[in-house]
């Protein structure tokens, strides 16, 4: 976004700019935002074909796909460019296909997805194509007077000579108008979310921009609708996980009411009366005549005097897959005798605190900041030994990181908000987890 943000406003020194003036009133104006099902509707990415010589695996969601290949740019962008055609996308101007590099953006029924090819070294080639939702993006709501600056599929941007505390505020009002609910903030995002889509609302000073307030909108498809509550403390969505994370100061008993309110209302139903309680977490697991699942975690932060509350969206496919390789190990490890587990040293990095330790399951905390890098040592360990890694997520904030050797596995997961220390979570399955302290 950085990168989009600094050539956008290089351009709008040069571009003239226009008033804008088809949002005098756009509380008024009428917008369902896709949902999941309509997203599927216009590409089912689940099922979309991929180019010969992918590599597995094949990241999915509904709302993106990125995989490996081997192959050129130009070759890959092609390939998808001539399917995206076929299913009577229209491709966009401005594409730029290379043997360097290639991207495109297309448009069907009101949406935009973008495909991008990048080179990973000779002869192999990642492929991402990412739908960006039903979003008109110069048509959500600016501070009267707003000017233009620049509108394309992605990003729209505008100025206004409000401050950024008024324009943040206007913006944030005309959009509850809207019916978008707020979705977390980061620096100088807002994020907010209306059925399946997310805008993010980029309202920061702009020296450059005559001292004026620069407005920029961009949106994404999200994979699953996971609602929250109004008043959250530093709300983060990842949707390769299909995971939402926040703090609350409200109680246990005030999220749980509105998880059973709000996904009754959505088709869900609760499966249990009660919370159940694993360890020191009290959770609730909802699901849907879709056969979907909804994962809600609680648990108190008393350092930070907060209610933590994860969200997990299971698909039914997922969820089958699941049960399926459940029943299988349950099989195996029936047919097998038992055996002496194998014992594996799991390192822990400088400052660590332990929070809980025995031969299945290592939990620590370390500083803020640190979640990614101290999982990261404890990868490069397992690797040494062979193990083979799966990587579901590793942005900074969240990661799931799964090994592999024979029948036997190892979770990592790490939380790092960045407000408070990492949590990371090591869980072990056919083996014995034994700490050692970093000499």
């Amino acid at each position: 976004m950085r990168w989009l943000l600094s050539w956008t406003l290089s351009v709008a020194l040069v571009v003239c700019v226009t008033t804008q003036s088809d949002a005098a009133d756009p509380a008024a104006t009428v917008f369902k935002a896709a949902t999941v099902g309509d997203a599927v509707k216009v590409i089912d990415l689940l099922k979309l074909p991929v180019m010969p010589g992918a590599v597995e695996p094949v990241n999915r969601r509904v709302s993106r796909i990125s995989y490996n290949a081997a192959g050129d740019c130009k070759a890959a962008f092609e390939f998808h460019q001539q399917a995206l055609l076929q299913q009577k996308w229209t491709e966009l101007p401005d594409s730029s296909v290379n043997d360097q590099y290639s991207s495109g953006m297309f448009s069907k029924a009101g949406f935009t997805c973008s495909l991008t090819t990048t080179p990973l070294g000779p002869g192999m080639v990642n492929v991402m194509l990412m739908l960006h939702g039903n979003v008109d993006l110069k048509k959500l709501p600016l501070p009267k007077g707003s000017q233009v600056v620049y509108v394309g599929p992605q990003v729209a941007m505008f100025k206004c000579e409000e401050s950024v505390e008024v324009a943040t505020a206007e913006c944030h009002k005309q959009l509850l108008a809207q019916g978008w609910l707020p979705y977390g903030q980061a620096g100088d995002s807002q994020f907010f979310r209306q059925n399946a889509v997310r805008i993010n609302a980029n309202i920061a000073a702009a020296p450059a921009q005559m001292g004026n307030t620069i407005i920029s909108y961009s949106s994404e498809q999200l994979s699953a609708e996971i609602p929250t509550p109004g008043e959250t403390v530093q709300l983060q969505y990842s949707d390769q996980t299909k995971e939402v994370l926040f703090d609350t100061k409200d109680t246990e008993a005030a999220m749980e009411k509105f998880y059973r309110d709000t996904l009754t209302k959505a088709g869900w139903k609760a499966t249990t009366d009660q919370p159940f309680q694993i360890d020191w977490k009290h959770g609730l697991i909802f699901r849907n005549d879709a056969k979907e699942m909804l994962e809600l975690e609680m648990y108190g932060v008393k350092e930070e005097k907060v209610l933590r509350v994860i969200v997990r969206h299971k698909s039914a496919a997922e969820v089958d897959a699941e049960e399926q390789a459940f029943q299988a190990a349950l099989a195996k490890k029936k047919s097998k005798p038992m055996s002496k587990l194998d014992k594996i040293q799991v390192t822990l990095p400088t400052g660590a605190e332990i929070t809980e330790s025995t031969a299945k399951n290592i939990e620590f905390t370390v500083a803020t900041g640190k979640g990614k890098s101290s999982v990261a040592a404890i990868r490069k360990t397992l690797a040494a030994a062979d193990w083979k890694e799966k990587v579901t997520n590793d942005d900074g904030m969240i990661g799931v990181i799964d090994f592999e050797k024979g029948e036997q596995s190892i979770s990592l997961r790490y939380v790092d908000p960045g407000f408070i220390p990492a949590e990371i979570t090591i869980n072990g399955s056919g083996v014995e987890l034994e700490q050692v302290e970093k000499e």
